[in-house]
């Protein structure tokens, strides 16, 4: 599972671990200033702030082509992509250079950085190594189309797959589909399926053709058997697989060109790769 639920809200676990390194690092700082040394607060929050802006422009710049057509997704926090080794890179060198400009800050500074980043990086292993141990396989379903045929989803291995958890009545669901209609359409290499959780093939059809989208592999889960099956919590939420039925990601959220781009590099060989800002340009 790669998200925590609270309530109706839906945290992502990267970003519960980058919380719980920001107050482990204030924690510290406040513990080394009722022992008299200079409070860091100030210069930790801007340290933060750079390094998840910086993490944040250097993924838009690596996958501009796809932010080209809509900038304002580059604002949008659900959008979730990052590159977090240069956001570390930026925090180190920033505090670095607070610390030789200013020498009471360097103590202080130094452990509250250093712990935070031992707690996020910790728990960030952690969870990578537990998601490497599981090994998530296609589950052995069988689902039906919205002919009534039956489709085993386990017979879907054999090249990349991309599995798409959704509801006509989830207004994210609505605003991601036409992103991954249009991959669906160049991305010939990749197989797409569309598992409705929870609603009947008549209201199905009804939506889609209102909305006027036209997608292949649109398979109906009347029992959300699928969402049980991975720990699903919200909507949407797509599952991106290899060719050999292992799970490689899982995004809860709207998907925008950009990071659906970089989810299907990790699933997808580099010779395979036409993942642009049309999905038509290889890389």
């Amino acid at each position: 599972m790669n998200v925590v639920p609270l309530g109706p809200v839906v945290l992502s676990i990267a970003g519960l671990l980058l919380l719980a390194g920001l107050v482990t690092a204030f924690a510290i700082n406040g513990w080394l200033h009722r022992r008299g040394r200079t409070s860091a607060e100030t210069a930790l929050w801007w340290l933060f702030i750079a390094g998840v802006v910086i993490a944040r422009g250097v993924f838009v710049l690596r996958w501009w082509p796809e932010y080209a057509s809509r900038p304002l997704a580059i604002f949008d926090p659900r959008d979730g992509g990052f590159v977090p080794w240069v956001g570390v890179l930026a925090v180190l060198v920033g505090a670095a250079w607070l610390g030789w400009r200013r020498q009471t800050l360097r103590v202080p500074l130094a452990w509250a950085v250093l712990g935070g980043m031992l707690v996020w990086g910790f728990g960030g292993l952690v969870v990578r190594q537990l998601s490497a141990t599981t090994h998530p396989q296609l589950p052995a379903l069988v689902l039906r189309d919205l002919d009534d045929s039956p489709h085993s989803l386990q017979g879907l291995r054999g090249r990349p797959l991309v599995i798409n958890l959704w509801a006509t009545w989830c207004g994210p669901c609505r605003e991601e589909m036409p992103v991954l209609a249009q991959a669906q359409q160049a991305q010939t290499k990749v197989r797409f399926v569309f598992a409705n959780e929870g609603e009947a093939p008549a209201k199905i059809r009804a939506f889609l053709a209102q909305t006027g989208l036209h997608l292949d592999g649109v398979l109906v889960d009347p029992f959300s058997r699928l969402s049980q099956e991975f720990g699903v919590r919200g909507y949407p939420t797509t599952l991106f697989f290899d060719a050999q039925g292992t799970l490689r990601d899982i995004h809860t959220g709207v998907l925008s060109h950009a990071t659906l781009a970089a989810a299907l590099q990790r699933v997808t060989p580099p010779t395979d790769r036409t993942v642009s800002s049309t999905y038509g340009v290889p890389r």
